[in-house]
């Protein structure tokens, strides 16, 4: 089985490099043999990293070979089908998909977060080509319930995202340990860890303003405070800038790696407490099991914490330090009984997020 793996990948983005990562180990576990091929923005890079062949996504030619070659296209996961952050990057994704069809291939939505998608002609675009797919499944209830109501009829199976299936157990905490001593922390460091994991957005002086103000909090507590970049090098600066408005702006560790999915998650696999704002960092802290407060700049991050019945989960433009210290002070307090409904919880996802590339097996 030949297989073409659409999505945003090679953009230096550990959440959807981790997304591509945990397909390909996916598929493989169900079809070892299977010969995949990934349209990525760096496909030298992606090609190495995972063991795959990799096209130019840019390139006209080589995008039109790789549709022809291959037996099945996937597309996802992450959130590929939404205008928010461009109302035409849509197309792209859509055009692809379009493509294929016209070729005669198999076509698979595997496990994407949909919308919003707030353009009339955009939501038409959807509706008449996801209609002809294969096969859909999404990553949540609010996805499936998006598309139903921009008219897709299809049968829609809700799933987990693809990086709930990376085993706990496969991340190195030792290894994300001397990347923490390379960024700065001290050896012998016994202080708790709280990750901060953001990004930029509308409100960014505000939003840094209160974080920071939390960050000096912790500190204050006796935490040791890490910024983590999820996207390189956009949010090294994110955490330069916060790091700034601290009283001391020596008691912060701003990480300024290029990290993997699996030195992410082996940085994460450190933490104590999560802030996190990238969505990533949060489906990556709930694998991990650890404690997670959400910042919400997208209705994706509240749907998450809401399938972990997390409360802990606050808008980016409203958010106060005061709300994140409230949220520390709970988390640090949670019952026996709130713990083990995250894990069962998590132990379902981890299930789900198994379930397309087996459904990919048995209907191509």
């Amino acid at each position: 089985m030949k297989v073409l793996l659409s999505g945003y990948y090679g953009f230096d983005n550990a959440g959807d490099e981790a997304v591509l990562y945990a397909i390909v180990r996916a598929l493989r576990q169900v079809k070892p043999d299977i010969d995949i091929t990934v349209l990525s923005n760096q496909p030298e890079k992606t090609a190495q990293a995972l063991d795959v062949k990799a096209v130019n996504r840019w390139s006209k030619g080589g995008l039109v070979k790789a549709v022809k070659n291959c037996d099945v296209l996937i597309s996802g996961g992450g959130s590929l089908l939404q205008d928010v952050t461009s109302k035409n990057g849509i197309i792209y994704y859509l055009g692809i998909i379009k493509l294929a069809q016209m070729m005669k291939k198999k076509v698979m939505i595997y496990a994407q977060g949909i919308g919003p998608v707030n353009y009339g002609r955009n939501r038409t675009l959807v509706r008449k080509i996801l209609n002809k797919v294969d096969a859909i499944t999404v990553r949540d209830l609010d996805s499936r319930m998006e598309l139903m109501q921009m008219g897709v009829y299809r049968e829609i199976m809700v799933c987990a995202d693809p990086v709930m299936g990376i085993p706990a157990e496969d991340i190195d905490q030792e290894a994300g340990r001397m990347l923490l001593v390379q960024g700065g922390m001290a050896c012998d460091n016994t202080k708790p860890i709280l990750v901060v994991a953001v990004r930029s957005w509308q409100q960014n002086e505000q939003l840094f303003g209160e974080v920071a103000a939390y960050c000096d909090y912790a500190v204050q507590e006796g935490w040791q405070v890490v910024l983590l970049p999820f996207h390189y090098p956009d949010d090294v600066e994110v955490g330069q800038k916060i790091a700034a408005q601290m009283k001391d702006a020596n008691s912060v560790i701003v990480l300024e790696g290029n990290y993997t999915p699996r030195d992410t998650m082996a940085l994460l696999k450190n933490a104590d407490l999560i802030l996190g704002m990238r969505l990533h960092s949060l489906i990556m802290g709930a694998v991990l099991s650890k404690p997670m407060i959400a910042l919400s700049y997208d209705p994706k991050v509240s749907s998450f914490m809401q399938l972990l019945r997390q409360r802990e989960c606050y808008g980016v433009d409203t958010v106060t330090a005061q709300q994140l210290i409230t949220a520390m002070q709970r988390l640090a307090n949670r019952s026996d009984k709130e713990l083990a409904m995250m894990d069962n919880l998590v132990e379902i996802m981890v299930r789900q997020a198994k379930e397309p590339a087996e459904l990919l097996l048995k209907l191509f």
